[in-house]
Order: structure tokens, then sequence, then C-alpha cells
């Protein structure tokens, strides 16, 4: 019944809450949800509207940059030389392409419709527009040298050939001539097996003419080396042979020499034959040198693709052409786009006429991630934004480190005049909390914030005030139900033996006075447990007033222990004390000192099981008293022993069925020696007894 009371005063409480705190708050959550909504889409198209500044601003940056380039080449072409062949030379705008790296390529438009191209980092020329070399010697001079041509090709004297081309070396003066016979002597004394010499002779022609063409095409440094790298691994030297391959490919890569495409190609075909019969071995320095070559290898293949990039521009000219529309005045610039081969070019024509003009090809890679990488990522921190950057098929060029999944972004075309990208942006944190860091715009935030809290500290102490003043109700209806058991037995015993002596049923004197006293010893005992219950209910309400007097605390122990020996002799107890002297005399309420020991001795007996030894102790510790009560009954366990000095509270249930009490004893000990500024302590293992000291200070004399 008690039970059923509380959960309906549970249940009360709670729809008292849900009525004046939870309903309340809940419709002012929803108005707050849906200012917070509002305030939402406020956010989000003033962010779009930022986020397309952002991109547009991205788009003038680079439309910005790419002008300076072409109003510098205007000013610098009023003084550049018409170029008089396809591929042409110019060292003016050479230096200029290379302080623009954003510059592929410089080409020129003659009045005839023919396209030039500047030569600034090709590796390589088509064959068919290979320049003749100016240094090269006449058909009428290889007189002079046709005897060694005749040993060495037609009767196959490599020895006479040899000598003949060694005493004709002294008398040339000219580096064509001389780099030529030298290179016919190397390449007769490889025949003759003579490799040391030939290694020599390949090292002169690289130190002292490694620009001299032979054939009008094939520059003699480049062949140096390769013969060189070749001899070397003829002989196992495999270290200087890949030292030498790598000097060949950082001097094709700058590049040293105009080299014609099927030359490059034979070049290249020499280099890759020696780092194939290299990249079995296991030597450390090999294996770092095959580095070494692999690394600029890799970048050669860059600037094939660039040069492959460039020549494919040259070689569509009619592409080119069909897009350029004649005229303009000297001072306009056009911007094009164009596609050659599944590649996109972008390029300029400025600062002509309609019969001659002159263009700038933009490297797109170069564009992409060293101008607007760097512009996105700038005004990226500044506006808070995660971006990708796509092409025209929509393939992913570039992106952030993180790009959000169910975020709705915003697309931003290049225009016309630029390359054919799309910058896709989406918004940063966004959302419900956007309005929490945006000044003027976070009131319905606080606002929800502010009732969730409510409801939830409301909801938490109203459910722990609930709780609590169930437990104290179900503490409450124990303790009522605990005492009255108590007072029953004793009062049944009472009312038992002095209704058989008021009816005259105990004839003997013996039995008459055995039974006075039982009565009396039931009737203290009601007498204790009522001081107990009228002492903790004042202690409670903090009204309990103590009377203390300096005395020895020897004389109260002494008449607690012998009260017990007496009431407890029949049970078979046997309670001994030990008086440790001298004691120092005490300021102390005595009643509620044997309080104190009588509460402790009776809770030694209840809790003795079958032991029924009982031992009190009673010294000196220093300055203070002890008052020590020791049984050896079922013990207490470890996590029980801070507990049991709690109101009401009793260490295990199978303890509190068969041992009757009120659990409120070890309370009321503590209060008192509390309030005579002493401590009680419990030392305790189940199976093993209890011992519970009371130390209490001495009087000062």
């Amino acid at each position: 019944m008690i039970k059923k009371k509380g959960e309906i005063q549970r249940r009360r409480i709670i729809v008292y809450y849900v009525l004046a705190i939870v309903l309340p708050c809940l419709i002012l959550g929803i108005l707050a949800f849906r200012g917070i909504k509002n305030d939402q889409a406020l956010v989000e198209r003033e962010q779009r509207r930022d986020l397309l500044e952002a991109g547009q601003q991205i788009i003038e940056e680079t439309d910005t940059y790419l002008s300076s380039i072409e109003n510098s080449l205007a000013d610098l072409i009023d003084t550049a030389t018409i170029p008089q062949e396809i591929i042409f030379n110019n060292s003016l705008l050479s230096r200029f392409s290379a302080q623009y790296q954003a510059v592929a390529g410089i080409f020129f438009i003659s009045g005839g419709g023919v396209p030039s191209l500047l030569n600034n980092g090709l590796l390589y020329i088509p064959d068919h527009l290979l320049t003749v070399s100016h240094g090269a010697v006449s058909r009428s001079r290889h007189f002079t040298w046709e005897r060694g041509w005749q040993f060495e090709f037609r009767k196959k004297d490599y020895q006479k050939a040899l000598e003949y081309y060694q005493g004709i070396l002294p008398n040339v003066t000219g580096a064509q001539s001389r780099g030529e016979i030298l290179n016919a002597i190397a390449r007769i004394q490889k025949k003759l097996k003579l490799d040391d010499e030939a290694l020599e002779t390949y090292d002169l022609i690289w130190n002292d003419y490694p620009h001299v063409f032979i054939q009008n095409k094939i520059p003699l440094g480049a062949v140096a080396l390769v013969e060189k790298s070749l001899l070397h691994m003829e002989r196992k030297d495999t270290i200087p042979a890949l030292k030498t391959i790598h000097l060949l490919i950082s001097q094709m890569q700058i590049p040293v020499w105009e080299l014609g495409y099927s030359h490059y190609a034979n070049f290249l075909s020499n280099i890759e034959e020696i780092i194939f019969r290299c990249e079995r071995s296991t030597e450390e320095e090999t294996i770092c040198w095959l580095q070494r070559i692999w690394s600029s290898k890799d970048s050669l293949s860059l600037s094939e693709k660039h040069t492959e990039y460039l020549l494919a521009f040259l070689g569509n000219s009619d592409v080119i052409l069909d897009d350029i529309e004649p005229g303009g005045g000297r001072n306009n610039c056009r911007r094009y786009k164009t596609s050659i081969n599944g590649r996109s070019y972008l390029f300029s024509i400025l600062a002509g006429n309609e019969y001659e003009q002159w263009g700038l090809i933009m490297d797109p890679g170069h564009l992409l991630n060293d101008t607007i990488r760097p512009l996105i990522l700038n005004i990226a921190e500044q506006s808070n934004f995660c971006w990708e950057v796509t092409g025209l098929n929509g393939e992913l060029l570039l992106k952030s480190a993180f790009i959000p999944e169910d975020t709705p972004p915003v697309y931003v075309m290049f225009p016309a005049n630029l390359p054919s990208w799309t910058l896709t942006i989406y918004p940063g944190d966004s959302g419900l909390f956007v309005s929490l860091f945006r000044r003027g715009e976070g009131l319905f935030f606080y606002i929800f914030v502010a009732i969730l809290i409510i409801l939830a500290a409301g909801l938490f102490f109203t459910l722990q005030t609930v709780n609590h003043e169930l437990h104290l109700s179900r503490m409450k209806s124990y303790f009522m139900s605990t005492v009255s058991h108590e007072f029953k037995s004793p009062l049944t015993s009472i009312r038992q033996m002095a209704e058989m002596l008021v009816r005259g049923r105990v004839p003997s004197p013996e039995r008459q006075q055995k039974y006075y006293t039982t009565i009396l010893q039931q009737s203290e005992r009601l007498s204790h447990l009522i001081d107990n219950i009228l002492d903790f209910s004042k202690m409670e309400e903090g009204q309990k007033t103590f009377r203390f007097e300096r005395a020895k605390i020897t004389a109260v122990v002494k008449d607690m222990v012998e009260s017990f020996q007496k009431l407890t002799a029949d049970e078979g107890f046997q309670i001994s004390l030990d008086i440790s002297e001298p004691l120092p005399d005490m300021v102390f309420d005595r009643e509620a000192m044997e309080q104190v020991i009588h509460n402790l001795i009776d809770n030694a007996c209840k809790y003795s099981d079958e032991s029924r030894t009982i031992d009190v102790h009673l010294y000196p510790k220093g300055s203070r008293i002890v008052i020590s009560v020791r049984d050896h009954g079922i013990g207490i366990r470890k996590e029980d022993q801070d507990k049991i000095f709690s109101r009401f509270y009793r260490a295990g249930e199978e303890l509190s069925q068969t041992v009757k009490g009120s659990g409120i004893g070890l309370t009321i000990v503590k209060q008192i020696v509390e309030a005579h500024h002493g401590e009680v302590t419990v030392e305790s293992s189940p199976g093993k007894g209890s011992i519970f000291n009371v130390i209490l200070p001495g009087s000062q004399k």
C-alpha cells in the first residue's frame, strides 16, 4: 500500500512537472527552432552570395594576372625581330618566357598566315624543320681526309686509317674539322679495342668540341657521352657509365643542343639500353645512381610532354587560324581557346594587324597549380569554404583536403577567355550552429539552448527529489516496522508474565522472583529502545543537549559491562573487561556515554552468531582514551563498513532477516562520540568478528 502510494506521488510530481515546465518549454522550443531555421535560411543565402563573390574574385584576379603578362609582351614585341624561320630563336623573348612561367610558348603569324614558334625549352625539333648547323663542313673540303675514309670503310685497314687521321690532325685548325677528325679517331680506336685511348679521345671531344655538329645535325658532345657510356659498360665500369648517362640526360634537358626528333629518339634509346643493363645490379652505389637517373628521366618526360604540346600547336595552324579574328588595332589583345588532339589550348593574339601578329600560349598546368590554386587557398582561408576544380569533361583537377557530403555547392564557371574549368565551392561549417558565431543573429539559438538546459536540469532535480522522497519513505516504513517488532517482543513477554502473576499461576516464590526479574529486564530493554528513538529524533533536529562533567570513565564502563553480564548470563555470553591504568579524567555526558557502550555491547551480542565471547578493553592512548568492544561473530563486509553508521542502514540483507534491530544504534553512537570531539572506528572481516573502537579525548588539567 505504501509502495503504491509512493508511485502515485511520483506520478503526480511528474505530471505537475510536465504541465508546468515541459509543455511551456516545448512550445517556446518549437518557436525558437523555427526562428533558428529562418536564421539558417538567411545565413545560407548570404553565404551563397559570398561564395559566388569569392569565385568571381578568383576569376578576376586570374584574368588580371594573364592580362599583365599580355601587356608586358605587347611592350616587348615593338623591339622584337621578325622571325625568318618556322622555329626561331630570340634571346629577348626567351628571357621573357623564363620570367613568366605561365607562358608555355610564344609564336608569330606572318602576313602569309604561316605561324612560327619560339624555340624555348624544346627538347627536339621535327627533322624536316631542323636548321642546318652554321659550322658544317662543305663537301669540297672532305678531300683532306678522303684517304682515311678509304682505309676505314673500303679496305677495313683500321690501323692505317688511325695513323692517317692522327697524322693530319695537327695541320687542321677549324673547330668543325678538328671535331670531326677526333670523332673518326675515337671511332677507329673503339674498333681496334683501344678502349683507354678511345675514352681519352671522347673526353677531348666533350671538353673542347661539344657543340660541333656532324652531318650538320648530330652534336658531337652527345655522341661522345653516349660512346663513353657504352665503352664503360663494355669494360663493366657501371658507375662511370651511369655518371656519363646522367650528364647526358641533364644536357638534353637544358637543352644544350638543337636536336632533330630522330636523333633525340636515338640518344634516348641508348640511354634506356644502358639503364636496362644496370637495373639488375644490387650494388648500393649503382642503385643510388639509377635513382638519380630515373628522377632526371622523369623530368625529361615532363619536358617531352611540353615539347609535344607546343609542336602540336604549331602543326595544327589551320585550327588556330580558323579561330583568330583578323585586325583589332595595335593595343588590342584577344584570347582564344581551342582543342588539338584532345589537349586544350589557351592562347592570346596581341599587338598586331591583319598581316602580322604575335601570340602567347599559356601553360594550363602552371596556371592551375601555381596561380589559381594559391588564389583559391588564400580566399578559402578568409571565407571558410571547401572547393574543387573540374575540367571540361568533369575530370577532377584540384580539390581541397576535405569535401563535405550532402552539402549543396555553388558552381562558378570560368568565362570564355579562360580555360574551360568549373570551380565548385562548398560552404564551410553551416547549419543550426552557424548563428552562434554570427553577431546579432544567435538570439533564437541561445533561447533554444537555455530551454534545453532548463528542461534537463528540471527533470534531473525532479527525479532526484522524487527518488529521495521515496527512499526516505521506504526507510521510514522499514524503521516503523522494525521498531514495532522491537517493541512487540518485550511487551509480549511482560504481558504474559504479568498475567500469570496476577492470576496466581506462579506458586513458587523462586519462580515469581524470576518472572519479576524478567519483567524488569524487558522493561529496561524497552526503555533503552525508547531512549534511542528519542535521542535520534533530537539529534536529527539538532535539539539534543549534553551535560558534560569531569569524571572517570572507568565506573561507567564497569557498570554497563556488569549489567550486560547479568542480562546475558542465561544466554551463555561471557563478557570480559580489561582496564589498563592509569586513565586520565574525561569531560563527558554520563547518560550519553552509557548509551554508546550499551549500543556497542548490544550489537556485539546480536551479531556474535554461535560465539559467546565478547571482550571489552579500556586503555589509554597518549592523551586519549579508547573503549574497544570486540566480538567473534559474523563480521562485516569491507564495502559495508563505511555505511553502517548511516541511519537505518543494516549490513547485508541476510542479517536484516535474522537479527532484530532498528538501524539507528550505530548512528547514535557516532553522533554522541563526535559531540564529545572523538571518533569511532571499526575493524572487521567476514567470519572473524568485529572490533569497534571509541576514541575520546582526555581532560586537560
